[in-house]
């Protein structure tokens, strides 16, 4: 029987909405692998929904950079909307570093967690409830595993997005006119369009992660 906790992993093409009042995923506390894989820049574990908060700012960011460059090409203060679009894209840049180092932090911590329970589940002696304990580990790791694939190519899109914002932030740095902001336009355009599609994976695997992180045990309150 399907159980109704586990969530069901989508495309990345699917629409998603992230949900925001779901429990966090810690996993401290289960091995000393685990403590020190999950350790962020500010020394604390990363959690699932870390992770989540941190695709969804990365989103945010990713709007407000694109709305300020396309600004560029139809305001009369050029020099202006240049600095809006510069300064966003540095804060997008710093969203996707650390929706990178978190992503990585709370895979190989998943990974370390799951080996946790399969170990623990075998001092469960009566067999139909070790079974139980299995049947749960199993389907919830699936999900889990699931998402690799998905990450993986939405960093792969940050990646080759990010690159095509940073050029053109240095080409219209070096030539601030209209003939020069005319000359990126189909660039800015299909950065649009890349970040239309991107925005709407970010919010499948942030809702994914959600879901998966309200069906872990031992979640924080």
């Amino acid at each position: 029987m399907k159980n109704p906790m586990l969530p069901t992993v989508h495309s990345l093409a699917a629409v998603l909405v992230i949900a925001v009042s779901l429990t966090s995923f810690p996993l401290t506390g289960c091995t000393s692998t685990a403590t020190k894989t999950t350790q962020t820049a500010n020394g604390k574990p990363a959690s699932m929904t870390q992770l989540r908060d941190d695709l969804r700012a990365t989103r945010s960011a990713l709007d407000r950079t694109l709305a300020a460059l396309n600004r560029i090409h139809s305001s009369p203060n050029a020099s202006g909307d240049y600095a809006t679009y510069s300064k966003e894209l540095g804060g997008l840049n710093k969203r996707v570093e650390s929706s990178r180092t978190n992503s990585d932090n709370v895979r190989e911590a998943g990974s370390n967690f799951f080996t946790y329970w399969e170990q623990k589940t075998q001092a469960i002696q009566v067999p139909e409830v070790r079974e139980i304990a299995d049947q749960r580990r199993t389907s919830i790791q699936a999900a889990f595993n699931a998402l690799a694939k998905p990450m993986e190519e939405a960093r792969t899109q940050l990646t080759e997005l990010t690159t095509l914002l940073n050029d053109l932030s240095r080409t219209l740095a070096l030539d601030l006119t209209a003939s020069g902001i005319y000359a990126v336009q189909k660039q800015s355009e299909k950065a649009t369009r890349q970040a239309t599609e991107l925005g709407v994976n970010l919010d499948d695997l942030a809702s994914q992660f959600d879901r998966i992180a309200s069906a872990m045990p031992n979640a924080s309150k």
